[in-house]
């Protein structure tokens, strides 16, 4: 088996309270409304799974594996080109209407594969914070956790 490698991203600050940022994370559906149009295809999910493909990267598969209330959200996901990769969402409470997000992801890759990667792994988990910061969509997860 190939080492795991670990990696975090900043922290970011999101205009969402704890609670709703948890519960929208464990429901794997939602995911979709937070995918620009175009990155993916072949979209399936239910509460705990989602797969679908991107383009030049292949199948991704991903399940819900862990979730600590309103602190933690980890997802086990299976890629084509790194394999196993788990990634851990963290939550932190700001306020009623603010969270701290950070990302950790740890990947099982060989050597070589951690060559060619370098450095953007890192690169990129800041990057998805930032799209997470420039989400347009809050609106949509604030009260998530509220009944119908």
């Amino acid at each position: 088996m190939s080492p795991v490698n670990s990696y975090s991203s900043r922290k970011g600050v999101v205009p969402c309270g704890d609670s709703d940022l948890y519960a929208f994370l464990t429901d794997m559906r939602n995911f979709r409304s937070v995918v620009p149009e175009g990155i993916i295809t072949d979209w399936q999910a239910t509460e705990e799974s989602c797969s679908f493909k991107v383009e030049n990267t292949g199948k991704v598969t991903v399940e819900l594996n862990d979730a600590l209330p309103h602190t933690m959200v980890s997802y086990a996901a299976e890629m084509m080109l790194t394999g196993k990769v788990m990634v851990h969402v963290l939550i932190e409470y700001e306020s009623g209407t603010r969270s701290g997000i950070c990302l950790k992801a740890d990947v099982n890759m060989n050597p070589i594969v951690k060559m060619l990667i370098g450095d953007s792994a890192q690169k990129y988990l800041d990057a998805v914070i930032d799209a997470i910061e420039k989400y347009q969509g809050f609106e949509k997860i604030r009260r998530c956790n509220q009944p119908l």
